[in-house]
């Protein structure tokens, strides 16, 4: 039996965020980061709280300014109350073969990182659908 269970479809990475997952992947807790992974593919996951006197906008800000000098194919969006930032880099831990594809998502109470490995350039889409698929449900009423 496999000691990894796998998803597929809508799955809750944590109370408020979501992806959709194209196809069936393992899932596992390392180093407090949640872990997708299947053949050509690895996600990691990890996410981080907002101060509450800071906005969605200002942590972007501080995320735009420690981005990789080597980052390329920068794009920002706000979709569904959500700020989304994501660029690709090229990265020794993949023989600088395949670049990396960083997905960032903004609340208003929380941000959600989503480093996606690629083993080779066909499954790009696939990463560029999941970093967009990223859903944020707000459990707080706000005042």
């Amino acid at each position: 039996m496999d000691q990894y269970p796998e998803r597929s479809g809508h799955y809750k990475l944590t109370e408020e965020w979501s992806v959709e997952l194209p196809s069936e992947f393992k899932c596992r807790i390392e180093d407090e980061d949640l872990v997708l992974w299947q053949q050509g593919m690895t996600i990691w996951c990890s996410v981080w709280g907002i101060e509450p006197e800071e906005t969605r906008e200002e942590a972007l800000a501080w995320m735009e300014e420690e981005q990789a000098e080597d980052a390329f194919d920068v794009s920002k969006t706000d979709q569904n109350d959500v700020l989304l930032y994501r660029y690709r880099l090229l990265e020794e831990t993949n023989d600088y073969r395949v670049a990396s594809l960083y997905c960032f998502a903004f609340s208003h109470s929380s941000y959600i990182q989503l480093g996606i490995y690629l083993d080779e350039e066909t499954r790009f889409e696939d990463a560029q659908r999941i970093c967009e698929s990223i859903r944020f449900v707000n459990h707080q009423t706000m005042h």
